[in-house]
Formats: C-alpha cells, structure tokens, sequence
C-alpha cells in the first residue's frame, strides 16, 4: 500500500511539472492526469504469453468479471474483445482476444482467453471453442477501424429493449448526453451474426468514427480505443437506457408526456459534456509568472478502476489473474 502510495505521488507530482510545462499566458491548458498505474501480476512461469499481452488478458479477464458484476451477462453468451498489441504486423495479424465459447463472464480468466485471427482461426497455444458470432462481428470491426481496439457487446435488458423501438436513445439524462457524444449508429437485424456477408454492412453501419452501434432486435455494442473507453460508453449507454425505459413506461409510452429538451437545451448540455471532465481552475507557476491551468480528468480510467476493484473483491485478483 505504501509502495502504491509513492507511485501515485509521484504520478501527480509529475502531472504537476507538465501543467507548467504546457500552460500558456493567453488562455487556460488542459492536461488529462493519469489514473492510478497498472498493477496487474506478472505472468506465470514457463507462461507462453509475453508481458505485454499477459498485461491485456489481466485486463480483459477482469472486464469479464465487471460485465458479470453489471449484470451485462447472458449465460455463455455475448463478447468483450481486445486487439493484442502488436499484432497488425504479423502475417495473420491482427489478433484480438475473446471469451472460450462455454464459460460464463464470472468464469474467464486471463489465460483462459482465447486469441484468434481475424478468419476466427487460433492461433497456436489457443485451444478452446470459438463461437462464430462473435468473431463474425468483433473481426469485422477490428479489421476495419484501426481506431478501434476494444469492443464490448452485450445483451442488457434496457438496452436491447431500446434497440427494438423506432425511438431509439433519447437525450433525456446526462448519461444519455456522455452516450450520445460517442456518436451512435444503427444495424438493422439480420437474424444471427454467423454470416460472413453481414460483416462489412457492420462496418458501414457504424461508419468511421462512431464508437456506439444499436443492433437493432439484438442489443448494444461500443467501440473504444481502449477497453477504460468501451467501459464508460457501455455503461453510460445502459444507464440512460434503464433511465428511458422507466420514464416511458411511467407515461404509458406518450412521448409528449416526457421532458425532451429542446434544441437550444441539448446544445448546452453537449457544451457542458465536453467539459464535464474537467476539475477546478488551478493557479502554477511558469518562469515567475502565474497563470491558469485546467485539470482535465481521466473520467475512463477512473470508471474502469473503480469497477475493476470491485470485481477483485468480489472473485479475487488471484482466481482472475491466473
């Protein structure tokens, strides 16, 4: 704990020094601080995985475990996919990671995950069952958006109900607002996604820089650069979601009986949004000169933090990170 402690100074005594360093005396600097480090265990002797992505399967598998916590879990189905690093400069590259086809979201370990081509092939040391729709889908968008790196689908009740009306999200909360900055696009269903012809309406659905796609009559699915990104999105989206199922549900589904704000009220709330991350003005100093700095949080990180402390005390670290 105290070894943590002085890590974590350090990180803040270092976000410190750059906000002097990128201040400047016409208008206020932002800076994203760093969330706390990494502390994922090391790899396992004689483990067939380099450190790198030992450090992705810790974390994808403790994702696993937080979807079960959220209750984005549906027995043995559904994915949560991370590209392994690296792997676009392969010959079968790229890789990404995915749940062995069987095991339930409170059953995935870090080397229990599976690393497949984007054919749905393993790779060698990679023995489990491969269920079709899942890399059908998460190939199609990790092989067409080199942006996105992380993709999280799931099943939620809310948010797969939302998926089957016509009315789709609204801007109704502020979560709706975080989810709706994302940038949200539409599928229209196709019956299961175990036909390789659907893969590249998926990517022309989401299109080239929306990172939340609403299949409909199926459920949700986000993208991120990173899995702290895939996280917030899904978990804003689920929560706006359940907000919109209920406030519907209370009127009898007449939308003329919800407060939808106006266009001039979602303006302001998306101005607000982009700044939602931000933290009190601070005063540093630079070559004797005082000047304004803007702190900007790390919201994604800070989310997926708190979420992944929670799920090593519910399972564990030692029964994830094996």
């Amino acid at each position: 704990m105290i070894a943590w402690a002085l890590v974590f100074i350090s990180t803040l005594a270092a976000s410190a020094n750059a906000f002097t360093a990128t201040a400047t005396a016409s208008a206020p600097a932002s800076h994203r601080t760093s969330a706390p480090p990494n502390t994922y265990p090391s790899p396992p002797p004689n483990c067939d995985f380099s450190a790198g992505e030992w450090e992705q399967r810790c974390e994808l598998s403790v994702s696993y475990r937080i979807a079960h916590m959220e209750g984005w879990g549906m027995n043995i189905f559904n994915h949560i996919t991370l590209k392994v690093k690296g792997s676009e400069l392969l010959e079968d590259g790229p890789h990404f990671l995915l749940n062995d086809y069987g095991q339930g979201f409170d059953e995935v370990t870090a080397s229990s995950l599976l690393k497949v081509t984007l054919d749905g092939s393993q790779v060698p040391h990679s023995q489990g069952r491969v269920f079709k729709p899942g890399y059908v889908l998460h190939a199609a968008l990790h092989e067409g958006r080199e942006d996105v790196h992380a993709i999280w689908h799931c099943h939620q009740l809310e948010s797969t109900a939302i998926c089957q009306t016509t009315t789709g999200l609204l801007p109704l909360s502020q979560e709706a607002t975080f989810a709706l900055a994302k940038g949200v696009s539409h599928h229209p269903y196709e019956g299961s996604v175990n036909s390789l012809d659907e893969q590249p309406r998926f990517l022309q659905s989401l299109g080239p820089k929306n990172k939340v796609l609403m299949l409909e009559d199926h459920g949700p699915l986000v993208v991120g650069s990173r899995l702290e990104e895939a996280f917030s999105t899904m978990w804003f989206l689920t929560r706006a979601c359940q907000y919109q199922v209920r406030a519907m549900s209370c009127v009898g589904g007449d939308l003329s009986r919800i407060n939808i704000p106006t266009e001039e009220i979602e303006k302001e709330m998306n101005d607000r949004a982009d700044k939602f991350d931000e933290a009190p003005t601070i005063m540093v100093q630079r070559d004797g000169v005082e000047e304004e700095v803007v702190e900007k949080h790390d919201t994604e990180a800070l989310m997926f933090h708190c979420a992944r402390r929670a799920a090593e005390r519910e399972f564990g670290a030692k029964n994830i990170y094996v």
